[in-house]
């Protein structure tokens, strides 16, 4: 008997060659005995291999075989299946269309996964980048130290500027940006004033950890004594605006006077 069957795969089938015996049972017969006992292995092979990738063939043999050789009682229509034995073959054109299908799958498989990783590497490289743009000018002296020149050194701040403006939070990225471009064209005493100013601010907020970061950072010693022999100045007014004791309309006065006698008449 031979018929085929649909693979797991879709357009290919398996070619089988089936063998067997068989034999009626009871005393009413069926009247096509041989139908029923093809039609049971028929349909047993089908469920196998609709499972089955059609390039494993001798696989679904043995499977089937060790199926088949047990014997079968079909009690409705008493027919007994004793034994049966199956050949298994796939044209040589199949298997291989389908060898190159597998192929060209694991090999897409493998291109996404790739891609995947790529994805992933350059997402943690931009967020280095935001937190450190000099990894770019570190990258460049490891990888090519002879093609850094001083046009790729002014391309650096732009990347950094365009990385930190697409990143969470980014209108604080550019406020950082344009506070350091303008902080750094003041002069000395305006900057100690700056981030003197900043550390008030923050101290009356709660961020005496943030004020401390920024006197460490900017080398700026707010609360050490003046030298000998000079008047202490307090370096800003105060978040209120109000001046410091001792001072009215721009001008110092004494808090204590000498009390001294009124002239006699």
């Amino acid at each position: 008997m031979d018929f085929t069957a649909a693979s797991a795969d879709e357009v290919f089938r398996f070619a089988v060659q089936v063998e067997g015996q068989w034999r009626r049972r009871g005393r009413r017969f069926h009247h096509a005995p041989e139908a029923v006992a093809a039609a049971h292995v028929i349909d047993e092979f089908t469920k196998m291999a609709a499972a089955c990738s059609i390039v494993t063939a001798v696989e679904l043999q043995h499977r089937a075989n060790v199926r088949f050789g047990r014997r079968v009682d079909l009690p409705g229509d008493r027919v007994r299946v004793d034994w049966a034995t199956a050949q298994v073959y796939v044209s040589p054109e199949d298997l291989h269309v389908a060898q190159s299908r597998i192929r060209l799958r694991a090999r897409a498989r493998t291109d996404w996964e790739l891609k995947q990783l790529r994805v992933v590497q350059t997402v943690a490289y931009r967020d280095q980048l935001r937190e450190d743009p000099t990894l770019i000018l570190a990258q460049l002296l490891l990888d090519s130290p002879a093609a850094v020149s001083d046009q790729t050194l002014a391309m650096i701040p732009k990347i950094a500027a365009h990385v930190g403006a697409h990143a969470p939070g980014a209108a604080w990225v550019q406020t950082a940006h344009l506070l350091n471009e303008w902080y750094g064209g003041l002069a000395p005493d305006a900057k100690q004033f700056i981030i003197d100013r900043l550390c008030t601010v923050a101290r009356e907020f709660g961020g005496e950890r943030v004020a401390q970061r920024l006197k460490d950072a900017h080398r700026i010693a707010a609360d050490s004594p003046a030298p000998a022999g000079e008047p202490a100045h307090e370096s800003s007014t105060g978040p209120s605006g109000s001046q410091p004791p001792g001072v009215a309309g721009g001008q110092e006065r004494d808090s204590f006077r000498e009390d001294l006698p009124s002239p006699s008449p």
